[in-house]
Protein backbone atom coordinates (compact mmCIF):
# COMPACT_ATOMS: atom_id res chain seq x y z
CA UNK A 1 0.00 0.00 0.00
CA UNK A 2 1.48 3.36 -1.06
CA UNK A 3 -1.10 5.78 0.36
CA UNK A 4 -0.86 7.77 3.59
CA UNK A 5 -1.26 5.50 6.60
CA UNK A 6 -3.83 6.20 9.31
CA UNK A 7 -1.89 5.81 12.56
CA UNK A 8 -4.22 7.42 15.09
CA UNK A 9 -7.86 8.33 15.65
CA UNK A 10 -9.54 10.33 18.39
CA UNK A 11 -13.28 10.96 18.58
CA UNK A 12 -15.79 12.67 20.83
CA UNK A 13 -19.50 12.48 20.02
CA UNK A 14 -22.84 12.46 21.86
CA UNK A 15 -22.68 8.64 21.95
CA UNK A 16 -19.11 8.37 23.25
CA UNK A 17 -16.25 10.49 24.55
CA UNK A 18 -13.58 8.33 22.90
CA UNK A 19 -12.99 6.39 19.70
CA UNK A 20 -13.84 3.08 21.32
CA UNK A 21 -17.01 4.31 23.04
CA UNK A 22 -18.27 6.11 19.95
CA UNK A 23 -17.71 3.17 17.60
CA UNK A 24 -19.15 0.66 20.06
CA UNK A 25 -22.28 2.81 20.47
CA UNK A 26 -22.71 3.27 16.72
CA UNK A 27 -22.28 -0.45 16.21
CA UNK A 28 -24.96 -1.13 18.82
CA UNK A 29 -27.31 1.41 17.23
CA UNK A 30 -27.37 3.72 20.27
CA UNK A 31 -28.52 7.32 19.78
CA UNK A 32 -28.81 10.40 21.99
CA UNK A 33 -31.73 12.13 20.30
CA UNK A 34 -33.60 14.10 22.95
CA UNK A 35 -35.85 17.12 23.34
CA UNK A 36 -34.08 20.38 24.17
CA UNK A 37 -35.10 23.55 25.98
CA UNK A 38 -35.48 25.37 22.63
CA UNK A 39 -39.00 25.60 21.19
CA UNK A 40 -39.89 25.81 17.51
CA UNK A 41 -42.49 28.27 16.11
CA UNK A 42 -45.28 25.83 17.02
CA UNK A 43 -44.10 25.61 20.62
CA UNK A 44 -42.69 22.08 20.34
CA UNK A 45 -39.25 21.22 21.76
CA UNK A 46 -36.51 20.95 19.15
CA UNK A 47 -34.81 17.56 19.26
CA UNK A 48 -31.03 17.30 19.05
CA UNK A 49 -28.14 14.90 19.52
CA UNK A 50 -25.93 16.48 22.18
CA UNK A 51 -23.19 15.35 24.53
CA UNK A 52 -25.01 15.30 27.86
CA UNK A 53 -21.82 16.06 29.81
CA UNK A 54 -21.76 19.60 28.40
CA UNK A 55 -23.82 22.38 29.94
CA UNK A 56 -26.74 23.39 27.73
CA UNK A 57 -25.87 27.07 28.16
CA UNK A 58 -22.47 26.78 26.46
CA UNK A 59 -22.03 28.68 23.20
CA UNK A 60 -21.34 26.95 19.90
CA UNK A 61 -17.64 27.77 20.12
CA UNK A 62 -17.43 26.61 23.73
CA UNK A 63 -19.08 23.29 22.85
CA UNK A 64 -16.70 22.82 19.92
CA UNK A 65 -13.71 23.55 22.15
CA UNK A 66 -14.82 20.97 24.71
CA UNK A 67 -15.51 18.34 22.05
CA UNK A 68 -12.20 18.89 20.26
CA UNK A 69 -10.14 18.85 23.45
CA UNK A 70 -11.58 15.47 24.37
CA UNK A 71 -11.09 14.08 20.86
CA UNK A 72 -7.49 15.28 20.91
CA UNK A 73 -6.76 12.95 23.82
CA UNK A 74 -7.21 10.01 21.45
CA UNK A 75 -4.20 11.03 19.36
CA UNK A 76 -1.97 12.51 22.07
CA UNK A 77 0.29 9.44 21.96
CA UNK A 78 0.84 10.10 18.26
CA UNK A 79 1.88 13.70 18.86
CA UNK A 80 4.48 12.62 21.39
CA UNK A 81 5.94 10.14 18.89
CA UNK A 82 7.01 13.00 16.63
CA UNK A 83 10.43 14.29 17.73
CA UNK A 84 11.02 16.70 14.85
CA UNK A 85 8.85 19.52 16.15
CA UNK A 86 5.17 20.50 16.02
CA UNK A 87 2.87 18.33 13.91
CA UNK A 88 1.04 20.17 11.10
CA UNK A 89 -2.72 20.42 11.67
CA UNK A 90 -5.34 20.65 8.91
CA UNK A 91 -8.63 21.61 10.54
CA UNK A 92 -12.19 21.35 9.21
CA UNK A 93 -14.86 23.66 10.62
CA UNK A 94 -18.53 24.56 9.98
CA UNK A 95 -19.54 26.43 6.86
CA UNK A 96 -20.73 30.03 7.28
CA UNK A 97 -24.46 30.68 7.54
CA UNK A 98 -25.47 27.43 9.26
CA UNK A 99 -26.07 27.92 12.99
CA UNK A 100 -24.44 30.44 15.29
CA UNK A 101 -21.19 32.15 14.35
CA UNK A 102 -18.00 30.29 15.30
CA UNK A 103 -15.13 32.19 16.92
CA UNK A 104 -12.34 30.58 14.90
CA UNK A 105 -9.44 32.35 16.60
CA UNK A 106 -10.63 31.38 20.09
CA UNK A 107 -11.22 27.79 18.98
CA UNK A 108 -7.77 27.43 17.40
CA UNK A 109 -6.10 29.07 20.40
CA UNK A 110 -7.81 26.62 22.74
CA UNK A 111 -6.65 23.71 20.59
CA UNK A 112 -3.07 24.94 20.55
CA UNK A 113 -3.11 25.27 24.33
CA UNK A 114 -4.52 21.75 24.74
CA UNK A 115 -1.84 20.36 22.41
CA UNK A 116 0.93 21.91 24.52
CA UNK A 117 2.86 23.32 21.53
CA UNK A 118 2.87 19.98 19.70
CA UNK A 119 0.72 21.32 16.84
CA UNK A 120 0.98 24.04 14.21
CA UNK A 121 -2.04 25.04 12.14
CA UNK A 122 -1.48 24.81 8.40
CA UNK A 123 -4.95 25.82 7.27
CA UNK A 124 -8.58 25.95 8.39
CA UNK A 125 -11.30 24.69 6.04
CA UNK A 126 -14.74 26.18 6.77
CA UNK A 127 -16.74 23.87 4.52
CA UNK A 128 -19.13 21.99 6.78
CA UNK A 129 -19.56 18.30 5.94
CA UNK A 130 -16.96 18.59 3.16
CA UNK A 131 -14.39 20.32 5.41
CA UNK A 132 -12.78 17.16 6.73
CA UNK A 133 -12.24 15.84 3.21
CA UNK A 134 -10.71 19.14 2.06
CA UNK A 135 -8.33 18.99 5.01
CA UNK A 136 -7.62 15.32 4.31
CA UNK A 137 -6.82 16.05 0.66
CA UNK A 138 -4.36 18.81 1.56
CA UNK A 139 -2.65 16.69 4.19
CA UNK A 140 -2.35 13.78 1.77
CA UNK A 141 -0.76 16.04 -0.86
CA UNK A 142 1.69 17.59 1.63
CA UNK A 143 2.76 14.19 2.93
CA UNK A 144 3.34 13.00 -0.62
CA UNK A 145 5.47 16.02 -1.55
CA UNK A 146 7.32 16.17 1.75
CA UNK A 147 5.90 19.53 2.84
CA UNK A 148 4.33 17.97 5.93
CA UNK A 149 7.28 15.88 7.07
CA UNK A 150 6.50 12.36 8.26
CA UNK A 151 3.28 13.03 10.16
CA UNK A 152 0.15 15.18 9.82
CA UNK A 153 -2.99 15.60 11.88
CA UNK A 154 -6.36 16.11 10.19
CA UNK A 155 -9.22 17.24 12.41
CA UNK A 156 -12.79 18.47 12.20
CA UNK A 157 -15.27 19.70 14.76
CA UNK A 158 -18.79 21.07 14.69
CA UNK A 159 -21.76 21.60 16.94
CA UNK A 160 -25.35 22.60 16.29
CA UNK A 161 -26.35 21.77 19.85
CA UNK A 162 -26.04 25.25 21.35
CA UNK A 163 -29.18 27.26 21.99
CA UNK A 164 -28.44 29.93 19.37
CA UNK A 165 -27.90 27.35 16.62
CA UNK A 166 -31.01 25.41 17.60
CA UNK A 167 -33.05 28.60 17.53
CA UNK A 168 -31.66 29.49 14.09
CA UNK A 169 -32.45 26.05 12.68
CA UNK A 170 -35.94 26.17 14.13
CA UNK A 171 -36.57 29.64 12.68
CA UNK A 172 -35.43 28.39 9.28
CA UNK A 173 -37.64 25.28 9.67
CA UNK A 174 -34.69 23.00 8.97
CA UNK A 175 -35.16 20.84 12.06
CA UNK A 176 -37.21 17.65 12.09
CA UNK A 177 -40.67 18.53 13.38
CA UNK A 178 -44.32 19.04 12.52
CA UNK A 179 -43.48 21.91 10.16
CA UNK A 180 -40.82 19.86 8.38
CA UNK A 181 -41.20 16.06 8.54
CA UNK A 182 -38.23 15.82 6.16
CA UNK A 183 -35.97 17.86 8.45
CA UNK A 184 -32.73 17.16 10.30
CA UNK A 185 -31.80 16.48 13.91
CA UNK A 186 -28.97 18.84 14.94
CA UNK A 187 -25.88 17.08 16.28
CA UNK A 188 -22.24 17.60 17.17
CA UNK A 189 -18.93 15.76 16.97
CA UNK A 190 -15.17 16.18 16.89
CA UNK A 191 -12.41 13.96 15.61
CA UNK A 192 -8.72 13.85 14.73
CA UNK A 193 -7.01 11.48 12.33
CA UNK A 194 -3.23 11.09 12.33
CA UNK A 195 -1.66 10.35 8.94
CA UNK A 196 1.87 9.11 8.37
CA UNK A 197 3.89 9.19 5.20
CA UNK A 198 4.15 5.71 3.62
CA UNK A 199 6.78 3.72 5.49
CA UNK A 200 7.09 6.26 8.32
CA UNK A 201 4.84 4.45 10.80
CA UNK A 202 7.54 1.90 11.70
CA UNK A 203 10.11 4.62 12.24
CA UNK A 204 7.68 6.46 14.53
CA UNK A 205 6.69 3.27 16.34
CA UNK A 206 3.02 3.62 15.39
CA UNK A 207 0.62 0.85 14.39
CA UNK A 208 -1.33 1.61 11.18
CA UNK A 209 -5.12 1.25 11.34
CA UNK A 210 -5.53 1.57 7.61
CA UNK A 211 -4.46 3.43 4.50
CA UNK A 212 -5.94 6.41 2.69
CA UNK A 213 -6.11 5.31 -0.93
CA UNK A 214 -7.35 8.55 -2.44
CA UNK A 215 -9.34 11.77 -1.99
CA UNK A 216 -11.45 13.90 -4.33
CA UNK A 217 -13.10 17.33 -4.12
CA UNK A 218 -15.78 19.06 -6.18
CA UNK A 219 -18.45 21.77 -6.09
CA UNK A 220 -22.19 21.23 -6.56
CA UNK A 221 -23.77 24.02 -8.70
CA UNK A 222 -27.27 23.30 -7.34
CA UNK A 223 -26.69 22.82 -3.61
CA UNK A 224 -29.19 22.35 -0.80
CA UNK A 225 -29.29 26.09 -0.05
CA UNK A 226 -30.72 26.88 -3.50
CA UNK A 227 -33.77 24.73 -2.79
CA UNK A 228 -33.96 23.31 -6.29
CA UNK A 229 -33.46 19.74 -7.52
CA UNK A 230 -29.80 18.75 -7.54
CA UNK A 231 -28.45 16.88 -10.53
CA UNK A 232 -25.63 15.63 -8.31
CA UNK A 233 -23.00 17.08 -10.63
CA UNK A 234 -20.57 17.78 -7.79
CA UNK A 235 -20.85 14.38 -6.12
CA UNK A 236 -20.74 12.67 -9.51
CA UNK A 237 -17.48 14.46 -10.34
CA UNK A 238 -15.87 13.55 -7.00
CA UNK A 239 -16.81 9.89 -7.37
CA UNK A 240 -15.58 9.84 -10.97
CA UNK A 241 -12.18 11.10 -9.83
CA UNK A 242 -11.94 8.25 -7.33
CA UNK A 243 -13.26 5.67 -9.79
CA UNK A 244 -10.62 6.64 -12.35
CA UNK A 245 -7.81 6.69 -9.80
CA UNK A 246 -5.43 3.77 -10.36
CA UNK A 247 -5.33 2.96 -6.63
CA UNK A 248 -8.64 4.12 -5.12
CA UNK A 249 -10.65 2.87 -8.09
CA UNK A 250 -8.75 -0.37 -8.65
CA UNK A 251 -11.76 -2.37 -7.45
CA UNK A 252 -15.21 -1.84 -5.98
CA UNK A 253 -15.55 -0.58 -2.44
CA UNK A 254 -17.21 -2.85 0.10
CA UNK A 255 -19.42 -0.15 1.61
CA UNK A 256 -20.39 3.52 1.47
CA UNK A 257 -20.61 5.96 4.39
CA UNK A 258 -22.34 9.33 4.02
CA UNK A 259 -21.76 12.27 6.37
CA UNK A 260 -25.24 13.57 5.63
CA UNK A 261 -28.34 14.17 7.79
CA UNK A 262 -31.55 12.32 6.98
CA UNK A 263 -33.28 14.64 4.51
CA UNK A 264 -34.48 13.08 1.26
CA UNK A 265 -32.49 15.67 -0.74
CA UNK A 266 -29.26 13.88 0.10
CA UNK A 267 -30.57 10.41 -0.69
CA UNK A 268 -31.77 11.55 -4.09
CA UNK A 269 -28.45 13.26 -4.77
CA UNK A 270 -26.50 10.11 -3.95
CA UNK A 271 -28.80 7.93 -6.08
CA UNK A 272 -28.07 10.06 -9.13
CA UNK A 273 -24.32 10.06 -8.52
CA UNK A 274 -24.36 6.32 -7.81
CA UNK A 275 -25.93 5.48 -11.16
CA UNK A 276 -23.09 7.30 -12.95
CA UNK A 277 -20.41 5.53 -10.90
CA UNK A 278 -21.84 2.04 -10.46
CA UNK A 279 -18.46 0.43 -11.23
CA UNK A 280 -17.06 1.81 -7.96
CA UNK A 281 -20.01 0.81 -5.79
CA UNK A 282 -20.53 -2.37 -3.76
CA UNK A 283 -22.94 -5.09 -4.83
CA UNK A 284 -25.28 -5.28 -3.05
CA UNK A 285 -25.21 -1.55 -2.28
CA UNK A 286 -24.61 -0.72 1.39
CA UNK A 287 -24.84 2.88 2.60
CA UNK A 288 -24.47 4.05 6.19
CA UNK A 289 -25.66 7.58 7.00
CA UNK A 290 -24.17 9.65 9.82
CA UNK A 291 -27.53 11.25 10.57
CA UNK A 292 -28.98 7.91 11.69
CA UNK A 293 -26.68 7.71 14.71
CA UNK A 294 -25.28 11.20 15.27
CA UNK A 295 -27.82 13.57 13.80
CA UNK A 296 -26.37 16.36 11.67
CA UNK A 297 -22.82 16.49 13.04
CA UNK A 298 -21.72 18.84 10.25
CA UNK A 299 -17.95 18.98 9.81
CA UNK A 300 -17.53 16.56 12.72
CA UNK A 301 -19.20 13.73 10.83
CA UNK A 302 -16.14 13.21 8.60
CA UNK A 303 -13.68 11.78 11.14
CA UNK A 304 -16.48 9.79 12.80
CA UNK A 305 -17.38 8.09 9.52
CA UNK A 306 -13.72 7.45 8.77
CA UNK A 307 -13.50 5.74 12.15
CA UNK A 308 -16.48 3.56 11.25
CA UNK A 309 -14.82 2.73 7.93
CA UNK A 310 -11.66 1.53 9.69
CA UNK A 311 -13.61 -0.80 11.96
CA UNK A 312 -16.34 -2.16 9.68
CA UNK A 313 -14.56 -5.47 9.03
CA UNK A 314 -14.65 -6.28 12.74
CA UNK A 315 -18.35 -5.55 12.85
CA UNK A 316 -19.26 -7.72 9.88
CA UNK A 317 -16.95 -10.67 10.34
CA UNK A 318 -14.14 -9.68 7.99
CA UNK A 319 -13.78 -9.30 4.27
CA UNK A 320 -15.21 -5.79 3.98
CA UNK A 321 -12.16 -3.60 4.23
CA UNK A 322 -12.43 -0.94 1.53
CA UNK A 323 -14.89 1.91 2.14
CA UNK A 324 -16.00 5.05 0.36
CA UNK A 325 -16.84 7.99 2.64
CA UNK A 326 -18.18 11.32 1.42
CA UNK A 327 -19.63 14.59 2.67
CA UNK A 328 -21.62 17.39 1.01
CA UNK A 329 -22.12 20.78 2.62
CA UNK A 330 -25.38 22.73 2.41
CA UNK A 331 -23.54 25.33 0.32
CA UNK A 332 -22.28 22.88 -2.29
CA UNK A 333 -18.76 21.84 -1.29
CA UNK A 334 -18.19 18.11 -1.87
CA UNK A 335 -15.47 15.80 -0.60
CA UNK A 336 -14.88 12.05 -0.70
CA UNK A 337 -12.21 9.47 0.06
CA UNK A 338 -11.54 5.76 -0.16
CA UNK A 339 -9.93 4.13 2.88
CA UNK A 340 -8.86 0.55 3.45
CA UNK A 341 -8.18 -1.27 6.68
CA UNK A 342 -4.71 -2.64 7.22
CA UNK A 343 -4.50 -6.41 6.62
CA UNK A 344 -3.29 -7.03 10.17
CA UNK A 345 -6.23 -5.18 11.80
Amino acid sequence: MSGAQVVGLGLCTPVGTSRHLTLASLRAGLVRFAETEVLDPLGAPVRASRLELLDATLSRTERMVALSRQALEGVRHVLTAQSLGPVPLYLGLPEPGVGAEVEQEALVAALMAAAEKRLKVVKVYAAGRAAFFEALSSAQADLRTGHAGALALVGAVDSLGDMASLEALAAARLHLGRQNPDGRIPGEAAGFVALARPGASKTLGLEPLGVLLGTALAVEPRPFTRREPSLAEGLTEALQVLRRDSVAGARRVDGVLACQPGESFWGTEFSRAYLRNADLMPEPLRVGVAGEGLGDAGAGAGPAMLGVALHRARWRGGGQRRTLAYGCSDGGRVGACVVEMSPEV
